[in-house]
């Protein structure tokens, strides 16, 4: 295996368990976390991809990333709005 599969694969987990943290409650979608560990999934399969060259994926993840800035521009615009 090679380290952008293994970085891949690290990336895959993140996202998951990020998703399974909101989806069982433990985390909120208005949690700052969110977004950020989202970005940082998707950008560790984001690595894998440029080794294993697949665009519709890479035009996926890349639209993932978008939505979630969007997601921390959102929380940024809660707190301060408070």
């Amino acid at each position: 295996m090679t380290s952008a599969t293994f970085i891949g694969y690290a990336g895959v987990v993140v996202v998951l368990i990020t998703y399974w943290l909101l989806a069982s409650g433990r985390l909120s979608n208005n949690d700052w976390r969110y977004p950020v560990l989202n970005i940082v999934g998707t950008l560790g399969i984001v690595v894998s991809i440029l080794e294993e060259w697949n665009l519709p994926s890479m035009v996926s993840q890349l639209v993932w990333i978008a939505i979630s800035i969007v997601g921390i521009m959102r929380i940024a615009q809660l707190k301060k709005a408070k």
